[in-house]
């Protein structure tokens, strides 16, 4: 595993499996925590995602150009351009700062439960007609991506 910057922050983001938005391709995230952890939300901005397919991966699988959206009328940004995302099943997203402006280190772990037990930052969404708002976080450390336990 890569030597940890201590000045990283972590974004961590429910997906839930039911997602509707851009063929199941987009994550909303509540405005606050989208513009706590990526800036104010006037317009969309395109960062880079280096994706490691699983949390154990010593690199990153792909390295991919997405966007973060502009703040939708809704009170959410959205994660777009990340087409992999609609394979995901239900789970808990990491984006995490790298020592490059607008790059972010990506990888999901399934276990929500050991994830929801572990981080206690947790902010929720609002509720919709598919079920309850999702959970977001920003953890002010680097994760450790191979966690299986609390």
């Amino acid at each position: 595993m890569a030597t940890e910057n201590p000045q990283r922050r972590c974004l961590i983001v429910e997906r839930h499996d039911w997602e509707t938005g851009g063929r199941q391709q987009q994550i909303q995230i509540p405005v606050a925590i989208a513009e706590q952890f990526f800036g104010p939300g006037n317009s969309s901005q395109d960062i880079t995602v280096r994706v490691f397919q699983t949390p154990d991966a010593a690199a990153p699988a792909f390295v991919r150009e997405i966007s973060i959206s502009a703040t939708y009328q809704n009170t959410t940004r959205r994660v777009n351009g990340f087409v992999e995302v609609g394979f995901m099943p239900s789970c808990f997203l990491f984006f995490e700062e790298t020592d490059t402006p607008g790059t972010y280190d990506v990888w999901y772990v399934v276990d929500k439960a050991i994830v929801a037990a572990r981080f206690n930052e947790w902010q929720q969404g609002g509720n919709s007609q598919y079920g309850r708002g999702r959970l977001a976080a920003i953890v002010p450390t680097p994760v450790r991506r191979d966690f299986t336990r609390i």
